[in-house]
């Protein structure tokens, strides 16, 4: 009886010492003091999830976030117009769009210049031209509403003195090599 005392009074006791441990300062949470969150909703969806790529250099995705949350008519031009046309730019490149008098982003047309590409798109170009050197870099993005988005990287890459143009994909396949129009 004695033994059975003895063990129903140690279970009570962890039982008790768990919640009590459980809320000692030592163990709560830490707080963290953040900036000044603002939180903007994102107008253009259709754009938005068309031509966003996670693996896209910061500036292209940065840009691009920019133009999916205007809101054409908070301009103060909006409501006289039957199309509109808004520049985007940052750094790294830039994005030409139209809109329609209700606002809805139609087109888009973006070129960005010298950005770091994707670990895909290197991977594929070592494995391709092993020994070849990256002169430059254009990415260029077409979007129109309720269609395919076109994606290329246009390169120019370097082995001593022979060069070469290449166009590929955002999933670093070879679309066309050889020399045309310029970057």
């Amino acid at each position: 009886m004695k033994t059975m005392k003895t063990i129903l009074i140690g279970l009570a006791f962890i039982s008790f010492s768990n919640f009590v441990h459980s809320q000692t300062p030592e163990t709560s949470t830490n707080r963290v003091k953040l900036d000044e969150v603002i939180i903007s909703p994102i107008k253009n969806v259709s754009y938005y999830k068309a031509v966003y790529d996670p693996y896209a250099a910061k500036g292209v995705k940065d840009l691009e976030t920019i133009v999916a949350k205007h809101d054409v008519s908070a301009s103060d031009v909006y409501g006289n117009y039957d199309s509109y046309m808004f520049i985007f730019k940052n750094s790294v490149g830039k994005i030409v769009t139209m809109y329609d008098k209700d606002g809805e982003l139609l087109t888009s047309i973006e070129k960005f210049k010298d950005i770091q590409l994707p670990e895909k798109v290197r991977l594929a170009l070592l494995s391709k031209y092993p020994g070849w050197g990256l002169n430059s870099t254009v990415f260029r993005v077409k979007y129109a509403h309720n269609k395919d988005v076109e994606k290329a990287y246009y390169l120019q890459i370097q082995k001593g003195t022979d060069k070469l143009n290449v166009k590929v994909n955002c999933d670093g396949d070879v679309l066309k090599s050889g020399c045309f129009a310029s970057l």
